[in-house]
Formats: C-alpha cells, structure tokens, sequence
C-alpha cells in the first residue's frame, strides 16, 4: 500500500520502556483508515563536539562501548540535561570527556541520527581557544583521549579506525570550517 506525506494523524503514543537515557514508545498512525504501529527510541537532543587546537589539530577520545563491545575513535559528544541550554550542553561535555573548557563555540548544523527508530537530534559544534581545566567523566565511562592532525583523523575514516557516523560528520564539517574561516 503507498501512502503519501499529507494526511499522516498520530492516534496515540504509549511508553513501554523506561531506562536512565532513552525510553521506548509504541506510536499508532492513521492515513486514510489504514494504521501503522511504530516502535520509537525516545532520545532527546544531543551535543557532539569537534574541538580544534592551533595548528589543525583536533582531540578524539577513544571510548569503550558496550553495545558492540569495543573501543572506538569518536569526537566528544553526550545528552543535553532536562532545561539545559545547547551551548552549555557542549561546553559541559567537552569538559567532561576532555578536560578543555572552549572560548569559542559556533554551532554548524543538527540532525537526525536515526529517524528510522529515534527521534535523536544531535546539534554539531565546533569548539576553539580550548583552555586545559581537567577532564570530569560520569561514573563508568570510559574514555582516552588523542590529540591528532585533522587529516589523519580523517585518513582513519577512511582506513576504517573511525566507524561513528557523528565523528565523520564532525570531522568533515570541521575541515570545511577550517578552510573557509582561514
């Protein structure tokens, strides 16, 4: 059966799941007499966060996770808090898994992560004039961090090392900063 993009009417929203960062919801929607039950990971906003050095430099923290049991390359990022402004958001996170609190902060774009099964919205920053405070991790992450040239950050990508998707996204939009702000 085809359905169009105009007359789409959510009949209701049923949370399922609770957990500590994301809920699950059953949603009932109706075009035309015809309902369609989606399953919907309720996430929220999130920050990612590419912190640029002098010297087109960048810092990547290499992070443990669980769900596909390995350590991955990714650029700081995290869940905004209930009532959190976006750019504290970043300017939290970035302390946090990093240790650099920035001078400046310039939001580049937000997307989607996984409109197929979350409702995530993830607003990318570019972070500069990075200050060393100390780094402030939530209990049981674990994270390393890496100082490393822009392009072979990107080289990793390519040869596989960076398998996150907002890392890619992050480092891309981070080497057009660059070269239109030079």
């Amino acid at each position: 059966m085809y359905f169009t993009r105009v007359g789409i009417q959510k009949i209701y929203s049923k949370k399922i799941f609770s957990g500590k960062r994301f809920s699950v919801l059953i949603e009932l929607f109706s075009r035309d007499n015809i309902l369609v039950e989606k399953e919907v990971v309720d996430f929220g906003e999130a920050v990612a966060i590419v912190p640029l050095l002098e010297g087109g430099e960048i810092i990547l923290i290499k992070q443990f996770r669980a769900p596909i049991n390995k350590w991955i390359y990714e650029i700081p990022a995290g869940k905004i808090d209930d009532g959190e402004d976006l750019y504290e958001a970043a300017r939290r996170e970035l302390i946090e898994e990093t240790g650099y609190s920035p001078k400046k902060l310039k939001k580049i774009l937000s997307i989607y992560t996984a409109p197929g099964y979350s409702n995530e919205v993830l607003h990318i920053f570019i972070a500069q004039d990075l200050v060393y405070v100390g780094e402030r991790p939530e209990p049981g992450e674990l994270i390393n961090t890496e100082i490393i040239d822009l392009n072979a950050a990107i080289n990793k990508v390519l040869s596989q090392e960076v398998v996150d998707a907002k890392t890619l996204i992050g480092l891309l939009l981070a080497r057009d900063y660059l070269r239109e702000n030079r």
